[in-house]
C-alpha cells in the first residue's frame, strides 16, 4: 500500500512573518529573493510548504563518486 506524503503549507500569517510582508507582490519578491521555493495560488497569493523553510538540504541528492575513464 502506498503512503501518502501529508504536505503541509504555511498559513497566510506564517508567510506574511516569515517574509516581513503583507502584500502578494511583496511576498513573491521575498521568497524570491530568499531562493524559497513556492508556488502561486490561482488567487495569486504566494503558498509555501512547511518542508520549504524547515528541511534546507535534507534531501540533496547524492553526488555520484567520480571514478577515472582511463585504465590503469
Amino acid at each position: 500500500m502506498e503512503q501518502l506524503l501529508n504536505i503541509q503549507f504555511l498559513s497566510h500569517e506564517e508567510v506574511c512573518e516569515l517574509t516581513g510582508a503583507r502584500t502578494k507582490a511583496g511576498q513573491i519578491l521575498n521568497l524570491k529573493k530568499n531562493g524559497v521555493r513556492h508556488t502561486i495560488k490561482v488567487n495569486g497569493w504566494p503558498s509555501v510548504t512547511a518542508m520549504a523553510v524547515t528541511a534546507v538540504g535534507m534531501l540533496e541528492a547524492e553526488k555520484p563518486e567520480w571514478k577515472p575513464r582511463k585504465a590503469s
